[in-house]
């Protein structure tokens, strides 16, 4: 998993390089993170994402975002307590380093349409339950991956507002077909450039 990390965060660079000549700014964003998965969890839950991107124009209505992100999915339902072996109400927390790779589309010089696909590193996972919290990390692949659809607007001053929903093509849970589905809504900031 370090060498993918590794690898993504190298191939986030090599890009940036290669298009030096396009413009290219540098931003954080962060926000309202709303999860649930495609399990018995079936509401949304609020958690929250951080992060940074850069923003590689190619031409007036295109450009490549690739991005870091953290963020956390909380997820509210029926938890199995395998020392039990009974179910019981509790809450799922996930915590996630994302690499989203995101392709812009601008619809008009502030408006842009997004899309593109997300590889996700859970860091850390558990279980929480009245009285109890138990580690369930070993529970959980380590590695999935997800696609987005996202739309923006960008303010003055380099502030800027994003929403983002993405559905997990991956099943996250090592014992069971289980989809993470995330939505994002929050703010950016764009450095001004040189």
């Amino acid at each position: 998993m370090r060498k993918f990390l590794f690898a993504s965060l190298a191939a986030m660079a090599v890009a940036t390089g290669t298009y030096a000549q396009k413009k290219v700014t540098y931003g954080l964003k962060g926000g309202l993170n709303l999860s649930n998965n495609n399990a018995e969890f079936d509401f949304f839950r609020a958690g929250i994402y951080a992060g940074g991107f850069t923003e590689i124009k190619l031409n007036k209505h295109w450009a490549i975002q690739p991005e870091l992100l953290y963020y956390r999915n909380q997820s509210p339902g029926l938890v199995y307590l395998a020392a039990d072996d009974h179910l019981a109400r509790g809450k799922r927390k996930e915590d996630y380093i994302a690499i989203p790779l995101i392709v812009k589309y601008y619809i008009k010089p502030k408006l842009y349409v997004e899309a593109g696909p997300e590889v996700n590193f859970l860091l850390n996972a558990k279980e929480d339950v009245p009285g109890r919290s138990y580690n369930t990390i070993g529970h959980y692949n380590r590695l999935n991956v997800s696609g987005s659809l996202g739309v923006g607007y960008q303010l003055p001053h380099g502030f800027g507002v994003n929403a983002r929903y993405s559905l997990g093509v991956q099943s996250v849970d090592a014992g069971a077909t289980t989809y993470n589905n995330t939505g994002k809504i929050g703010f950016t900031y764009t450095f001004p450039s040189k």
